[in-house]
């Protein structure tokens, strides 16, 4: 019994943990931009929220990843 409340305990206080950091990310990147999506899988639904907050250099990602697409379709 007592090894089960430990796990019940670790297990919130790591979700506890979790929570304060989303928290913190949300209200850091607040203003920026936000895409919400959402996704079926295996019949559970998930939402994502995605906010742009241009920390990526545009051209490198896109030139990887058109090199990785090109790659992709000449081995297939």
């Amino acid at each position: 019994m007592e090894r089960r409340q430990l796990k019940e305990t670790t297990t919130s206080a790591v979700e506890r943990e979790k929570a304060g950091k989303m928290f913190e990310l949300n209200e850091k990147y607040k203003d920026f931009p936000e895409r919400v999506s959402e996704y079926e899988i295996d019949g559970k639904k998930y939402i994502v929220h995605s906010r742009f907050v241009g920390e990526k250099n545009i051209d490198e990602v896109i030139g990887r990843l058109a090199f990785e697409r090109a790659v992709k379709e000449t081995l297939a």
